[in-house]
């Protein structure tokens, strides 16, 4: 992925509120901090994940007018961060579950859609996943350890999963698949925080 296509990634993320739940079939409602997305087609599709507390509302004029703080005063950042603490990936009967697990405050935009090749936006170097289709999995505004994926991860669904981190925001996911684009599920949850997508078996 060159400058240009990173730059077309971020600006997409950025809108993804404005982008999600087109084109798919929800199964489940947001009752309890709750979605499902089942994808039919080959289409981009995209979202947001709330981690922890939201956001507190700005303050009134009152309090923004009270002297600034100390030097020694902490000040909490205004963007606060999330942490990527594990991807796992698991077989289940039917299909293989591939879920990311976050820690911390703040929105996580999501995006997946299925690419001809496995080019790392990172580097530039092309991920090989010996597979029919490649799904990637972009996750902005995470923080990831570089030992948690360090190894690819293998499912009995998929051909291989390999992640890398591309910059301090983004982590970014290739997922090779034994059919040929196959209709996955896509679900998050608040509590605990998460994001899943479901990998179907192949059909016989």
């Amino acid at each position: 992925m060159n400058g240009r296509q990173l730059i077309a990634l971020l600006g997409a993320m950025s809108c993804l509120s404005l982008l999600t739940g087109c084109q798919t079939d929800d199964e489940s409602d947001t009752a309890g901090g709750s979605s499902t997305q089942v994808v039919l087609d080959a289409a981009t599709r995209t979202g947001t994940l709330q981690v922890g507390s939201r956001p507190i509302d700005a303050p009134s004029t009152e309090i923004s007018m009270l002297p600034p703080f100390p030097n020694d005063t902490e000040i909490p950042s205004p963007n606060p961060r999330v942490d990527v603490t594990e991807i796992d990936v698991t077989d289940h009967e039917g299909f293989t579950r591939i879920t990311y697990r976050f820690d911390g405050n703040g929105p996580v935009f999501w995006k997946t859609e299925y690419v001809s090749e496995a080019i790392r936006a990172g580097d530039s170097q092309v991920v090989d996943v010996g597979s029919r289709s490649i799904l990637q999995v972009d996750l902005m505004g995470v923080r990831s350890d570089p030992t948690l994926i360090s190894a690819p991860l293998d499912g009995t669904h998929i051909t291989r999963m390999e992640s890398a981190r591309t910059n301090d925001t983004i982590l970014q996911s290739f997922v090779g698949t034994l059919e040929t684009r196959p209709a996955y599920t896509v679900s998050t949850s608040d509590s605990p925080s998460q994001l899943t997508i479901d990998i179907p078996a192949v059909e016989n």
